[in-house]
């Protein structure tokens, strides 16, 4: 398959490493350090107890790539713009875009009225992605592999067992088969079962990050540190209730186990990607995981204090650091 993989950094990269190994034609849209590194070395994924190395094209240039089958999205939010000023030359008419991202989707809530879009109006105001990515395109992507850039080209994933790349459709994309993709990724030694309900696949992973990176970035301390102290645990727990009410109001009943949400026992030292934006000086995907959310409890009459509290400290440190102008 021809797979175009839009952002290579650590989820971008790991699924490039993957891909290529397995033969299908990979070509990497990137920028600074990391492109300089792929074009010179190709990319370095140290996984667990694996090794893998590939070669991709790699380029910050669409129309050098042209249509391929597949494009997969794995730039933060902020860089979303980017994309949709970008993609054009990759689509031809049968091209999936798979947007595995964290958050609330860009594209979530489009099948609702006009003034129910928060979610776009938040994440693409300029309304680029909306022209740019027919619905019918758009394959929604719920990541589990937690990975970091060590360096310019090389990438490290700690834990020894497969990605997870859990596939689903938005609720207005009717009834196009996933099954091509997923065989590619099973194909490649990766996971990617297909659901049916892709928005409770969305909020159990949200609930997640919502619940722990922004806490990360204001303590600056990796998950495992934030789970032993008990009042930042407490807020955490407050953060997963409200979320979990919010939810509730979009019809996505949670299941929420304890133990995995708040136990150190089931945390590992991984730095949220979050975290290591900030670590970076990079922009964050505050919007994404916590101020849509913020702005759905409002719309919904959801009392949401503690996000809340949470959302102004952490935008007044990002603004504070140059990095955040939302």
């Amino acid at each position: 398959m021809k797979v175009c993989i839009f952002g290579a950094g650590a989820i971008g990269g790991f699924l490039a490493a993957y891909l290529s190994k397995a033969n299908n034609e990979v070509s990497l849209i990137a920028r600074g350090s990391n492109l300089e590194a792929y074009k010179e070395k190709g990319i370095k994924l140290h996984h667990g107890d694996q090794f893998v190395q590939a070669f991709p094209f790699a380029t910050n240039d669409s129309q050098e790539i042209g249509t391929v089958d597949l494009v997969f999205v794995t730039v933060k939010a902020p860089g979303l713009f980017d994309v949709g000023k970008k993609i054009r030359p990759l689509l031809g008419i049968e091209t999936k875009v798979v947007f595995a991202m964290n958050g609330i989707p860009w594209w979530y809530g489009l099948d609702s009225s006009r003034e129910n879009r928060i979610a776009k109006d938040i994440l693409d105001p300029s309304g680029i992605l909306h022209r740019e990515v027919a619905s019918q395109r758009i394959v929604g992507c719920v990541v589990d592999c937690p990975a970091f850039v060590d360096a310019p080209g090389v990438i490290i994933s700690k834990r020894n067992s497969q990605g997870v790349f859990t596939l689903g459709l938005p609720k207005f994309s009717g009834n196009c088969s996933l099954e091509a993709i997923s065989k590619c990724m099973f194909d490649a030694g990766l996971q990617a079962p297909v659901v049916e309900n892709f928005e409770q696949a969305v909020w159990n992973k949200l609930i997640v990050n919502l619940s722990r990176s922004p806490l990360a970035v204001l303590t600056g301390v990796n998950e495992m540190e934030l789970a032993y102290d008990d009042e930042i645990t407490e807020i955490t727990k407050e953060m997963i209730l409200e979320a979990a009410q919010v939810a509730d109001a979009h019809g996505i009943k949670l299941e929420l186990d304890w133990d995995r949400l708040l136990k150190p026992d089931y945390r590992s030292e991984h730095r949220s990607s979050m975290l290591q934006d900030w670590d970076g000086k990079r922009p964050m995907e505050i919007d994404a995981i916590l101020k849509v959310v913020c702005l759905f409890a409002k719309k919904a009459g959801v009392r949401s204090p503690t996000m809340n509290r949470v959302l102004s400290l952490l935008t007044m440190k990002a603004r504070a650091a140059g990095i955040y102008d939302g």
